[in-house]
């Protein structure tokens, strides 16, 4: 990763185009047939080989980190991106889908005792940690490798009743974990990019049934308000990709 920005959208004001939303979706979801692609052997899951299922191949341009309840917009962004800019984008959501049917598989196969319909409290627990450490280690390597992450700061993302005294708080822990490995992560400096793009991608937050605030660390991030964001669209969808992330790193502070 070499840059990151705070991107400030005002949801409703951002038109959303519904039918493109749901076809994004259905394009780029991702399907776990059987659990038997993903077995080293008879007892043993390869979390290489679930990463492999359920994450892209190809590269991104712009990871773009967001709540579970701003999937629409998010997409909405990612469209606009690769439509008018020819930038590719990963957004981590469409991934969940996928990810809790592969721990259903899971779980009906391995933590339920014969004859049983309850599961294993502890199995249970176990199977969850080991899927959501998978996805972890993808998103991170997703990081990593991305030139550029875009962080959708909206009251959705960000929890106002518990940010105070200057200290952001997310109450989801996977903004949690991207923020903190985006802080942390190595710099690099940008890769070369071609002139032109096709595909697409996308980003993993999950639902709560419970709250636990987070700390949310934004202050690595160039500040990205609405206005910026837009005049900076407009000008990438007529200069192209690559002189488009060029004019984003000229922004003062980053």
């Amino acid at each position: 990763m070499d840059r990151g920005f705070n991107l400030n959208i005002d949801a409703q004001s951002f038109a959303s185009n519904s039918v493109a939303v749901a076809d994004y979706k259905s394009q780029n979801k991702r399907d776990i047939e059987s659990l038997a692609q993903l077995m080293l052997d008879k007892d043993t899951v390869g979390a290489e080989l679930v990463i492999e299922a359920l994450f892209p191949t190809v590269s991104a341009d712009i990871f773009l980190s967001h709540s579970h309840a701003d999937q629409d917009l998010a997409i909405s962004l990612a469209i606009e991106l690769e439509r008018k800019c020819g930038l590719k984008v990963f957004i981590d959501s469409c991934v969940w889908g996928a990810a809790h049917d592969l721990l259903q598989v899971i779980d009906d196969k391995y933590c339920k005792s014969p004859g049983e319909i309850n599961y294993s409290y502890a199995e249970r627990n176990r199977s969850t940690a080991h899927v959501h450490m998978i996805l972890s280690t993808a998103l991170q390597r997703m990081i990593d490798n991305t030139d550029t992450l875009f962080f959708l700061n909206t009251e959705q993302s960000i929890s106002l009743k518990h940010s105070v005294d200057g200290s952001k708080k997310t109450l989801s822990p996977w903004i949690h974990m991207e923020l903190e490995f985006s802080s942390m992560v190595r710099r690099q400096r940008r890769r070369h990019m071609t002139k032109s793009h096709d595909g697409r991608m996308f980003d993993s937050i999950g639902t709560e049934s419970y709250n636990v605030a987070h700390e949310a660390p934004i202050r690595h991030l160039v500040n990205l308000a609405q206005p910026e964001f837009m005049m900076w669209l407009e000008a990438t969808s007529r200069i192209g990709a690559a002189d488009g992330i060029n004019l984003l790193y000229e922004l003062e502070g980053a």
